[in-house]
Order: structure tokens, then C-alpha cells, then sequence
């Protein structure tokens, strides 16, 4: 069987061939053998001959053993009672019947393949082939097929910008990714082919998405000079922050605008690739802050530091008291995709089945191109970390973008389908 799939499969090829170019006959080779298939101009569904050299060389094999036994025969017939001839030719009697033997049983084989050949060849070509008036326009059966389908994506986004790429005294980044994860559902919608030369179709969708983004750090120091306190008396700030975390989510409703090379067949696995612009809109977002801090304060005009003094927000190992702010994010985002995969027809195409329902599997990158958030400078003036914080931070920190790779899976519906004229 596992010679017959390779001769089917060039067969499949050769068929192909021959319907782009309309001719009543296809050839090629195959492991250095000739194949030669001819069917009826006008009815293509009905095979003429195939001719396979080699199942003609075994008959040529075949006809020259017989001749080579009926000769020997001949000599056998002639020694008379001349045994040690006798016994000789009667040996080469045998070898010659065992090799034709071999040869007639791969003769036989061959006769049973072409055979299945045949049968596999005329259903291939009435799937395939589709004749116009009087049999002579033969063309293949590219479908061109507008489709509706639901989609649902699971990423691990990750963020970059200045303020994660900062370093240590020893060049070490001491911001550390934690790992999140991005969902997004959306409806989608393709239109027909857009060429008859190729599937190029358009699409729009309407999708939502969740993204959560999470950052740490275990240490870092900062110096704010012409820091304001409650009395509004100026000082120059030491802030330490220790075990520190980061956590923002965001809600985006998105609709992508898409191009793809590819689209969804009712009889056949087939692929895609796709480019899109995904103009966003940020319906909420959060940042939430956590960890520890100690705040020292320096008061030069009195020569004087204070380092615990609960009333102006001065103190060690003092809780980061958590926020929720949405005031920089920026509301428009503007994101790139790339994405790649295969549509599944839910039926047995391999018994010639057909079905309008689709599964759709693949990978997607989603790119942010503008900034997730605007630019923020230091505060003038903070009473404790938080206030610090909430204007310093991988979210407001300016130039904040992210990458989104995600697996994707969808079910399509076929809306129509039209063969090309």
C-alpha cells in the first residue's frame, strides 16, 4: 500500500496539471518508470488506458522467460537418453520457471494496484474535474467563500520600555517580567477571494480583550530633591523600596482590519496567514502597587533629617498602600498583528464529505505600535511611597509598549461559496 499512496499522490499532481491546461492526456515519471494516463476527450471521468512501463517491462521479462523455457525445451527434447544433459537442462528449466514465477507474482500485484489506481483516479477526478458545454471546458473547483466565524486567543503578553530596561550598579536589569496571561474573544467576519488567481480576502472583527501585565523589583533607591511636605516646606527625599510589585490590567475593545492570503474550504484542510491593524479603544485600567519602603527626609534650611516621623509620612519598613489609576493610560491604541494557521473542515473530507462549519487553529502575534500610556514626570511633592509611585511607575513611565504572542483557536461558518467562472 505504501507504493500504491506514492503512485496516487503523483497521480493527484498529474490530475491537477491537466485540468489547468485541458488536455486529454498526462505523463510523467515516477522512480525512473513511465506513467502515461489517457481518458476520453469530452468525458473526463472516464479513464481510456494507463500505461505504467513498469508493468511493461515484466511482460517483456515474462515473454522472454517462455521463450527461453520453450528453447530449453527444445534441447531437452533433443538429448535423448543423454542424462548428465538432461539433468542440466532440466535444472535450468527450473531456475527459468521460478523466475518467471517472481516475476508473474509482481506482475499480478501491479495488475491489482492499477486496478485501485483506476478506481481512485475516477473518483479524484469527479471531485475535482468540472466540465462546461460539450465537455471542453474543464477548470479546477477554486471556491471562493465569504465566512462568519467566532474566535478566542490566550497569550502571554510582555512588556518593554525605558523604565523596565533600567540597570544596576553591576549592569544587571533589576526589574523582573512576571509571567500573565492576555484573553481575548471576538467575532470575525472574511469576504470572498479577492482574486481568481488566489485566495486574498479581507476581513473586520469586533474582539475584547483582558490583559494583565505584572513587574518587580526586590531593591531600589531613589533621590528627589525639592520634595514638598504637607506644611509645604521643602526637603530633598531618600526613598527605598524593597520586595516591590507591580500589577496593571487592562480592557480593550479592538477592531481589526485584516488581510489575509488564504480562507476556509468546505471539502479541504487548507491554510492562512494573515496581516492586521488593530485600532483600540481602553474601556478601563488598573495599576495596583505593593511592597515596602522607608522614606527619609532632609530639611537643609534647618540642617535637619527626619527619619521616623509618622505625621509627615517619614518612616522604615512602611506598607506601600495600594492605588488604582487609570489617568495615563493612553484611550486610543493602535496594534499590529501577524498570524498564521490551518482551517479544519469538521467532516470526512476523505470520503468526499462537505460541511459550512470550520475549525480555525493557529498562532498570532499582537504588537502594540503607540504607547500603551503617557509620559509622566516626578512629582513635585509626596507625602509616601504611593504618592511617589503612582507617577513613577512601568505603566506611566513613557514609551510602555508590549508583544502578545497567543494561541489561537475559532470555529468558522461557510456563508456561501461560488465557483469561479
Amino acid at each position: 500500500m505504501k507504493y500504491l499512496k506514492h503512485i496516487f499522490g503523483f497521480f493527484a499532481l498529474l490530475c491537477c496539471a491537466n485540468l489547468v491546461f485541458g488536455q486529454n492526456e498526462v505523463s510523467g515519471t515516477y522512480k525512473g518508470h513511465r506513467i502515461k494516463v489517457r481518458y476520453y476527450r469530452g468525458n473526463p471521468d472516464i479513464i481510456q488506458s494507463v500505461d505504467y512501463s513498469l508493468v511493461t517491462e515484466l511482460n517483456k521479462t515474462i515473454s522472454r522467460l517462455e521463450k527461453e523455457k520453450a528453447a530449453l525445451q527444445k534441447k531437452l527434447d533433443a538429448t535423448g537418453d543423454d542424462l548428465s544433459n538432461q539433468d542440466s537442462l532440466q535444472m535450468q528449466m527450473l531456475i527459468l520457471e521460478r523466475d518467471k514465477l517472481a516475476y508473474k507474482h509482481a506482475y499480478d500485484s501491479l495488475d491489482k494496484q492499477e486496478e485501485v489506481l483506476l478506481d481512485s483516479l475516477r473518483i479524484l477526478r469527479k471531485i475535482l474535474a468540472e466540465s462546461g458545454p460539450g465537455g471542453r471546458d474543464v477548470r479546477p473547483p477554486l471556491t471562493e467563500c465569504s465566512h462568519f466565524g467566532v474566535n478566542y486567543s490566550i497569550g502571554i503578553p510582555i512588556a518593554f520600555g525605558s523604565f523596565l530596561s533600567q540597570k544596576d550598579i553591576s549592569g544587571q536589569s533589576f526589574w523582573k517580567r512576571r509571567m500573565t496571561l492576555a484573553h481575548q474573544v471576538g467575532i470575525y467576519w472574511g469576504s470572498r477571494s479577492l482574486s481568481k488567481k488566489g485566495s486574498f480576502t479581507l476581513g473586520v472583527g469586533l474582539e475584547y480583550s483582558k490583559m494583565r501585565f505584572a513587574v518587580g523589583v526586590g531593591q531600589f533607591s531613589d533621590t528627589l530633591d525639592n520634595a514638598m511636605d504637607n506644611d509645604h516646606d521643602n526637603y530633598t527625599a531618600y526613598l527605598t523600596c524593597r520586595d516591590l510589585e507591580e500589577r496593571a490590567t487592562m480592557h480593550y475593545l479592538s477592531i481589526p482590519l485584516s488581510l489575509s492570503v488564504g480562507q476556509p474550504f468546505n471539502d479541504r484542510v487548507s491554510g492562512y496567514l494573515q496581516l492586521a491593524l488593530v485600532p483600540s479603544l481602553c474601556l478601563s485600567s488598573s495599576l495596583s502597587l505593593s511592597g515596602y519602603y522607608d522614606l527619609e527626609g532632609y530639611y537643609s534650611a534647618m540642617d535637619l533629617t527626619l527619619n521616623d516621623f509618622q505625621p509627615l509620612g517619614f518612616g522604615h519598613n512602611l506598607r506601600v498602600g495600594e492605588i488604582v489609576t487609570n489617568s495615563k493610560i493612553n484611550r486610543f491604541l493602535l496594534n499590529g498583528r501577524l498570524a498564521c494557521g490551518f482551517y479544519l473542515p469538521l467532516c470526512r473530507t476523505q470520503q468526499g464529505k462537505k460541511t459550512r462549519w470550520v475549525a480555525k487553529l493557529g498562532v498570532k502575534l499582537d504588537f502594540s505600535i503607540t504607547p500603551v500610556a503617557k509620559a509622566s514626570t516626578d512629582p513635585s511633592s509626596f507625602q509616601n511611597a504611593t504618592d511617589y509611585l503612582s507617577h513613577n511607575n512601568f505603566m506611566t513611565s513613557g514609551g510602555f509598549r508590549y508583544v502578545n504572542p497567543a494561541l489561537e483557536i475559532g470555529i468558522m461558518y461557510i456563508i456561501g461559496t461560488k465557483n469561479l467562472k
